[in-house]
């Protein structure tokens, strides 16, 4: 069985997770890609880094087999149309070539995130949401050629949320689990959709309140929950005690998580700190449901001893006060070198250093399927 692998990106404040799953299969969690960290020997190159590692097709094409947005905060989607082909893939031409644009086979969203606040969006979020709105029409006009990839679509939404049936079939509801990924049922990997809750809370932060939050459950032999990630967007408190309140103990574990919001003291209370100092019970309860050492990582910039937030030090001293802080790891730390997990039988284990990226030419042997891009499900 192929090692699973969990990267977070160095992208300063903002997220960028990638998967690497059995069968030579990756998704990715939101991104914060810089058009010129080619340029700019000061910034990691995430889509160099894709480019050496997502698989090709007979045209030459790289694909990701699956993306998640979290929320449409600009530093959770800057560069998603400059990295990513954003059109049906039959319209793949000699730009998207000459860019080495990535196609999506599968978009993941949740209409909630969109829909429940008036909020402006950044360009980059409007890019998402029309490319997101192009998947959701395909599916209603022509179904067929939406089960396609660079075409499928997964929503993350409560079915009586859902205007049109038709989309009922590639809905998951939030309090449900899923194995498919890219149309392929995994045999040892699922994700556990907590949010977003059908409601909001009264004092949530606008669209930080609607941010899908997940575990991501690696299996290892027979144990389906052998490595637990869990990743939450920018949720703030309220969002976690609600887990506690409505959720089974076994959804929220965790070994690794990846601090909310940047290491943002939203994480523990109201902001600013100065007026709410005290973290809230259910943070720390949230804390408590690490198994073993637990790993937390900030996907921020370089946490200093001062009053900015995100990321906040305060927040990471609290971190601290619930894991081991040699456990605690900021992507910000080392600009230049993302930070890569293991799924382990007993939980996930850093890598030392990022494995190097090696260039895949052709798709290479799988363990459980063969890459059929332009088929339809069977």
């Amino acid at each position: 069985m192929d090692k699973q692998k969990l990267k977070f990106y160095p992208v300063g404040n903002g997220d960028t997770a990638l998967a690497s799953l059995s069968g030579n299969q990756y998704l990715m969690v939101d991104c914060k890609i810089d058009n010129d960290a080619a340029e700019n020997k000061d910034k990691f190159d995430v889509k160099k880094d894709l480019l050496a590692i997502l698989p090709k097709d007979g045209r030459g094409r790289h694909h990701l087999d699956a993306f998640i947005l979290t929320h449409p905060d600009q530093d959770h989607c800057v560069g998603f149309k400059d990295t990513f082909f954003c059109d049906d893939p039959d319209r793949y031409d000699a730009k998207a070539v000459e860019r080495k644009a990535v196609i999506i086979d599968e978009l993941w969203f949740s209409d909630t995130i969109f829909n429940r606040f008036d909020c402006p969006l950044s360009e980059a979020a409007k890019n998402f949401k029309k490319e997101a709105q192009r998947r959701k029409n395909l599916y209603i006009s022509n179904p067929s050629q939406a089960q396609k990839v660079g075409n499928r679509l997964v929503l993350i939404d409560f079915l009586e949320n859902v205007d049109d049936p038709d989309l009922h079939a590639v809905t998951v509801e939030p309090g449900s689990s899923t194995s498919r990924i890219n149309g392929i049922l995994k045999t040892d990997f699922s994700i556990f959709v907590h949010g977003p809750f059908k409601t909001p809370t009264p004092d949530s932060q606008d669209r930080n309140e609607t941010s899908v939050i997940m575990q991501l459950r690696f299996s290892v032999g027979a144990d389906q929950m052998a490595s637990l990630a869990f990743l939450a967007g920018d949720a703030d408190y309220n969002r976690f005690k609600r887990l506690l309140d409505e959720r089974d103990d076994e959804s929220i574990e965790w070994d690794l998580l990846l601090a909310p919001h940047h290491c943002s003291w939203t994480f523990f209370n109201m902001t600013p700190k100065v007026e709410y100092p005290t973290p809230q019970e259910s943070s720390i309860e949230f804390l408590g449901r690490q198994r073993g050492s637990g790993l937390v990582v900030a996907s921020s910039k370089k946490i200093v001893d001062d009053d900015d937030n995100p990321p906040h030090y305060a927040a990471k001293m609290e971190y601290c006060k619930k894991v081991d802080p040699v456990n605690f790891l900021n992507t910000g730390e080392k600009p230049l070198e993302p930070l890569e997990f293991m799924a382990t039988a007993s939980g996930f284990k850093k890598s030392e250093r990022p494995a190097p990226s090696i260039a895949v030419v052709g798709l290479g042997p799988v363990t459980d399927r063969p890459k059929t891009y332009g088929e339809v499900f069977r």
